[in-house]
């Protein structure tokens, strides 16, 4: 017997919507729910940018001071956090980036709370970073090259266009420092799964301090594992990565220019939408948030 699909209405426009018994009842059709997540974009990057962003840092450069003076166990603990963060600042600014680059074809809040880090999507990442010119790269993220800033938009300050282009500048130095770190690109994708990891990988990355309850158990004691799930291999990848003192200087050291980055990239972005608003009002064309 078919289920008959059940009606609501858009509680924005009043279109009617269909779905099955069982499944969510939809708040807003497709249209509205795009055009809220567009209008909530500015304020999200905003509020993102102000806390979200320097949160993998401060918890990395902590767990860094206090794994000097902690004991074996908790030393492993504290390891263990700061590679979680490293992953999280990677995963981040990955996202960041790539909603920004499609921001044409999806707001940017669903690109970035969609995204899920694999190894495939880092190494993309990497490889762009190391290849694409300056300009090229800026343009995509949509934004203009330093030297153009005081031109472009001179309804900007003097101080203002100055923290702007200072920031643009620091968003490409530090994203070709991310791009030469290889150390920083080839830990990242053991975390995710390892440079081979095939399409379906799925789940994960989580990270263990030990690995003795899987059957091939072979972890040395100052290594952390990176388990990932890969559903079409129907298997466990386990992936261990050393976390001595010298290199958990150096992750903390790549967080730092990641987060960085990623808060450069915010301040700039959002400055130049305002801006290129004030000119669209000037010259009486639509808005940002006229239909």
């Amino acid at each position: 017997m078919t289920e008959r699909s059940l009606e609501a209405a858009c509680r924005e426009c009043g279109r009617p919507l269909s779905f099955h018994g069982g499944e969510e009842r939809p708040v807003r059709c497709g249209p509205c729910f795009d055009g809220l997540l567009r209008d909530i974009d500015h304020d999200f990057l905003a509020s993102y940018g102000e806390l979200g962003v320097a949160g993998r840092r401060t918890v990395a450069e902590t767990c860094l001071r206090a794994l000097v003076l902690a004991q074996p166990p908790v030393r492993k603990v504290l390891a263990m956090a700061i590679m979680e963060q490293f992953l999280l600042a990677s995963s981040d600014l990955i996202a960041l980036y790539g909603a920004l680059k499609g921001r044409a074809q999806a707001p940017i809040i669903r690109s970035f709370l969609s995204f899920r880090l694999d190894a495939e999507t880092s190494h993309a990442f990497f490889t762009e970073l190391q290849e694409a010119p300056d300009d090229e790269l800026l343009a995509a993220l949509g934004l203009p090259p330093p030297d153009l800033i005081s031109t472009r938009y001179p309804g900007l300050g003097r101080d203002d266009s100055r923290e702007v282009t200072d920031a643009v500048g620091s968003l490409l130095a530090d994203l070709r420092t991310t791009a030469q770190r290889s150390g920083s690109a080839q830990l990242l994708a053991e975390l995710a799964g390892g440079p081979d990891a095939p399409p379906g990988m799925q789940g994960g990355p989580a990270l263990a301090a030990q690995t003795s309850w899987l059957p091939d158990d072979g972890m040395r004691p100052d290594h952390v594992a990176s388990l990932v799930l890969d559903e079409r291999g129907r298997q466990l990848v386990v992936r261990a990565v050393p976390v001595d003192e010298n290199q958990l200087a150096e992750v903390v050291d790549a967080i730092d220019c990641m987060t960085r980055a990623a808060s450069n990239l915010i301040y700039a972005y959002l400055t130049v939408q305002d801006e290129e608003e004030r000119l669209r009002l000037q010259e009486g064309r639509p808005g940002r948030d006229d239909p």
